[in-house]
């Protein structure tokens, strides 16, 4: 490691720590009062439902990830694939590295635990498991766009008059999100056609003799999933309503414990776009970034902003409550190979 870099990457997190402690604070405090009543009289057995379902989608992600891992004849217990799971959602929220720490961690974790032979390909099904997770939710969002323009057109930011002109440039940026993501995900499986351009395959041979052969067999590997493809496009499908749409079910409780009438769709919009807007690395585990984007949007919608920025604190809180367990899997993990 470079002289230096520990400090930098430390400068960097505590920035982001300080971007996502800014949001939430500016939340609080434009509304104390309103966000006050609201906890007050918040009926606390709707928590339980709210963290049960979150952690739900972390299970069926735990569930998505051994499947392709089996793909590639990486087999992972359904213990391994559910720690190593719940370790990379905790250490995405705790390393300087965004909404993508947690799967350094994890591709670290089961390279380590790989049996000689197939620890790149360990660690490549870590990458497989982000991008169909990825596709699912860019393709989500484009089928909700269109039906979600009467909530965009209203979006307003509280001390700022937004124009109709800057409604339209953040709904096209929302797209151009949505489609860059969706290329950028699905170029690996065009890497045959990257490797016959001139400069970027000689990039891609270079890199090769640089890594021993690491490049191959990860290109190879790919070939395999696109082998795959019906069984990577129904985990695909399936991540839209078992993982995406499982992370908006705890805010239905969380409102519902408000006391705060709702339309499903309103809610479906408001954490799928905050989602996306998480996934922006400045943003520790998509804190501060999906917290804005969801109140605005709930509150475009016609929620109270002081229900709305109490929910999505809510919302917060159940998230943190749900890496916990990630830690004690990281501290109580014996760390078994996998078995061969």
């Amino acid at each position: 490691m470079k002289t230096g870099q520990p400090l930098k990457k430390s400068v960097g997190f505590a920035l982001k720590l300080l971007i996502a402690a800014a949001i939430v604070i500016f939340l609080v405090r434009r509304n104390r009062q309103g966000i006050a009543d609201c906890f007050g009289h918040f009926d606390c057995r709707y928590l339980v439902p709210a963290l049960f379902f979150y952690m739900a989608h972390i299970v069926v992600t735990a569930w998505r990830w051994r499947e392709l891992a089996g793909i590639l004849g990486v087999r992972l217990s359904r213990f391994e694939a559910l720690s190593l799971t719940f370790q990379g959602v905790f250490f995405s929220l705790v390393i300087p590295a965004g909404a993508v720490g947690g799967d350094v961690v994890k591709m670290g974790a089961v390279s380590k635990r790989a049996p000689a032979g197939v620890k790149v390909e360990g660690a490549f099904t870590v990458l497989m498991d982000r991008i169909v997770g990825m596709i699912a939710l860019f393709v989500l969002e484009l089928a909700i766009i269109v039906p979600a323009l009467p909530i965009l057109r209203k979006v307003n930011i509280a001390g700022m008059e937004l124009s109709d002109r800057t409604r339209i440039i953040g709904i096209w940026l929302i797209v151009f999100l949505a489609v860059a993501g969706l290329l950028a995900s699905s170029a690996i499986f065009f890497h045959r056609i990257i490797e016959r351009m001139p400069l970027l395959g000689t990039l891609m041979r270079k890199a090769d003799e640089l890594t021993r052969g690491m490049v191959k067999r990860m290109t190879d590997a790919t070939d395999v999933y696109s082998g795959s493809w019906k069984k990577l496009s129904l985990l695909t499908l399936a991540s839209i309503p078992l993982v995406h749409l499982m992370t908006v079910v705890p805010m239905f409780f969380l409102l519902s414990g408000l006391g705060v009438e709702y339309r499903i769709f309103d809610v479906v919009v408001a954490v799928t776009i905050g989602n996306i807007i998480g996934l922006i690395p400045i943003f520790p585990s998509g804190i501060g970034g999906r917290d804005i984007a969801f109140t605005v949007l709930l509150a475009a919608s016609g929620t109270a902003e002081s229900a709305a920025d109490t929910a999505q604190l809510l919302y917060t809180g159940i998230i943190v409550l749900a890496t916990l367990p990630g830690m004690i899997f990281f501290l109580t993990d014996p760390g078994r190979k996998l078995q061969s």
